[in-house]
């Protein structure tokens, strides 16, 4: 996943004092009732009688619809709901500037997903009017009323209005912890007699080791340490330095909250991350790879470690690369999963925990009221207990039958014997199964239809690694209701890029230590101590210290 941005309620008031962004247009209002569209009086109207075409973006969509005629859960859908889902392209390495510019130019989709809960972005977006609010009664679609009042997310109102639906990740802090870990070549290990690393002078041998010592046997300077799925993933690395780092959470030190980036341990890290570059413990060219690229190179054979996800869908990914370049070899035979990082000062490992949910679903100001009753039934379903069936199992008398409480999966086999997976099957699930949701929980189910998905014996070790940190792993020291906690010059931090800044030192030829603290002092142009001022009143002011 990418960066959690943390969130709180705010009156609509205080934000008016930001600088306008972009341009934007009007909103919409009130939903009507189901069915009768504007203009038509009381006459009674056939629910969803009209067929809406509803833009769409999401981080996955351009693998969603290679081919629509093939696609029967989409037809499904569409026919379910009336409406033609037009798609917009983005992925994870351009979602940010593209929709900038079509905020910009009054081109953003009817939905959209997005992460900028409590940015300077998202207050402007409500003042300027290009995004609008949802119906203030909900009790219509009742799932996506249920969201909006678990604890996560109650308080995330602006002049008690709602603008977003999160995306709720997992149900609860604890699943979060396979969300960074470092997936290694155990038998590259095995190769150059290395134990399993706790400190950093080990991780950073062992990761050299992988870099020079030619685990692959090849005599060829030509093997890489450590590599990372995504930008996000590199300060992990460091997490035993400081475990703030893998969840880039506010911190308690001398008494008040600061952001992560502001300690002093940072300074620490800037040192270790500048040493695991130099001595080519880190892929050299990880300042230039795109989201994914990453877990490509891992499955070229060429790579001694991987920071990122080891959940049953990221080490099935994983699984998917490797086996396109090693035909004969099992990914599941050759890898393990370590911590993402060496072991405390304090004698702790630490895991990464978050709040329930990241990124939010956006609605354009363009869409009207009949509209946006359509998004919302679509919605509610998408949050059903039903469509955790369809995202499992796929389509009841084609994919599956049900025998009193149990599942039968029917659905087809591959020239293996394999059972087809539902995102091979109806590619529209690249959209539909994380569009409201991304329901992860559902992957550390041990089941048949999990083991499917992701091959039983990388699903039980996902699992299995999620049990022993749980019980062995202490979660990141984290406030939520600091991280929640919404201040006009805390938003405004979200201008601030400390991976980029981090990266820059590692990159760099200065003393790290000093870069860095450089680096912090930039901060202050952008409000850094207005904002631990603003919050530590807040937190005064609120008691959220208890």
């Amino acid at each position: 996943m990418k960066n959690r941005k943390r969130f709180g309620l705010v009156p609509l008031a205080a934000a008016m004092s930001l600088a306008v962004i972009v341009a934007g247009c009007g909103g919409g209002g009130e939903t009507p009732k189901s069915g009768t569209p504007a203009g038509q009086g009381s006459e009674p109207a056939q629910p969803n009688a009209k067929k809406l075409d509803i833009s769409v973006s999401f981080f996955n969509i351009g693998l969603a619809f290679p081919n629509r005629d093939a696609d029967e859960y989409l037809k499904k859908l569409e026919s379910k709901f009336n409406v033609r889902f037009v798609d917009k392209v983005i992925s994870y390495s351009d979602y940010k500037e593209k929709y900038q510019l079509w905020s910009a130019s009054g081109e953003l989709p009817d939905v959209f997903s997005h992460d900028i809960i409590n940015t300077e972005t998202y207050y402007s977006w409500i003042k300027q009017g290009i995004i609008r609010a949802l119906p203030s009664d909900l009790s219509k679609y009742p799932n996506v009323e249920k969201v909006l009042n678990l604890d996560d997310t109650k308080s995330l109102r602006v002049d008690g209005k709602v603008y977003m639906i999160p995306r709720l990740t997992y149900r609860d802090y604890d699943t979060w912890a396979m969300e960074r870990a470092l997936i290694v070549r155990k038998d590259w290990m095995e190769k150059l007699n290395l134990k399993d690393p706790t400190t950093f002078e080990e991780y950073k041998a062992m990761l050299r080791a992988f870099a020079k010592n030619d685990p692959d046997g090849n005599g060829k300077d030509d093997t890489v340490g450590v590599t990372f799925r995504s930008a996000t993933m590199i300060p992990a690395i460091a997490a035993g330095t400081f475990p703030n780092l893998l969840n880039a959470s506010w911190v308690k030190e001398d008494g008040k909250y600061i952001p992560y980036f502001a300690s002093p341990k940072m300074k620490d890290v800037a040192k270790q991350m500048r040493e695991l570059f130099v001595e080519g413990a880190i892929d050299p060219d990880f300042a230039i790879m795109k989201t994914n690229d990453g877990i490509e190179k891992f499955g070229q054979g060429k790579v001694g470690a991987i920071s990122m996800q080891a959940t049953p869908n990221g080490l099935a990914k994983l699984n998917a690369a490797w086996k396109k370049y090693n035909k004969d070899v099992n990914f599941e035979d050759v890898v393990k999963v370590l911590p993402p990082s060496w072991k405390s000062d304090d004698g702790n490992w630490y895991r990464y925990t978050a709040v329930t949910f990241w990124s939010e679903s956006y609605f354009s100001s363009k869409v009207d009221d009949e509209k946006m009753d359509r998004i919302l039934q679509i919605y509610d379903y998408l949050l059903s207990d039903q469509f955790k069936i369809d995202k499992q199992y796929g389509i009841e008398g084609k994919d599956y039958r049900k025998e009193g409480d149990k599942y039968v999966i029917t659905r087809e086999k591959n020239d293996q014997g394999e059972y087809k997976t539902i995102g091979s099957l109806y590619p529209s699930f690249n959209l539909f199964g994380a569009l409201a949701a991304w329901g992860q929980e559902l992957e550390f189910v041990e089941n048949e239809v999990n083991d499917i998905a992701y091959g039983a014996k990388l699903a039980k070790m996902s699992r299995d690694g999620l049990k022993e940190r749980v019980a062995s792993h202490k979660p990141v020291p984290t406030n939520f209701k600091v991280e929640l906690l919404y201040t006009p010059a805390k938003a405004k931090l979200s201008a601030v890029n400390p991976t980029e800044d981090l990266i820059r030192v590692m990159l760099g030829k200065e003393d790290p230590a000093a870069m860095w603290d450089s680096t912090v002092k930039g901060y202050e142009n952008k409000g850094l101590s207005q904002a631990i001022q603003e919050v530590n009143d807040e937190v005064q002011k609120q008691g959220l210290d208890k």
